[in-house]
């Protein structure tokens, strides 16, 4: 008799631990279905991605027929870009505020391209556009504005 009433006290922990599982998964673990932490996140993940500084290293310096001169030249203003946007993205981290970080890469963003413009030629900035253009539709999770 003692070991039924185990038993079933047993079974019983089972099914409201199984029950309480399964309704944490259905509605995202109190978070109505999680659809307000989804969207704060993928606002972190596209405002982080806005200004992807390897990524046109790698254009820069790889696949582009770059000189050892401009890379070395490069390389400084890539560096500095990507201690920026590190700093601003430490900032937004602290304030939670990812439309004021996603300003402010895409502002760094221009001025990168128009110091970019005075580095390279005509024609090898137009080659950078095409090739950075064409990185950012094959990176997964990359969307461009």
């Amino acid at each position: 008799m003692k070991y039924r009433l185990h038993l079933i006290l047993l079974g019983l922990v089972m099914i409201a631990f199984t029950a309480s599982e399964a309704d944490a998964q259905r509605r995202g673990f109190g978070r109505m279905g999680g659809r307000g932490q989804n969207s704060a996140m993928m606002e972190q993940i596209q405002a982080v991605s806005t200004f992807p500084v390897t990524q046109i290293w790698h254009v820069l310096s790889i696949r582009m027929d770059t000189t050892d001169e401009q890379v070395l030249q490069l390389r400084a203003v890539v560096k500095e870009a990507s201690t920026q946007k590190e700093a601003l993205v430490e900032q937004a981290r602290k304030s939670g505020d990812w439309n004021w970080l996603r300003e402010q890469l895409e502002g760094n963003e221009k001025k990168f391209k128009e110091n970019l413009k005075g580095m390279l030629s005509a024609d090898e900035f137009k080659a950078f556009e095409k090739l950075a253009e064409e990185a950012s539709r094959i990176a997964p999770g990359r969307s461009r504005r």
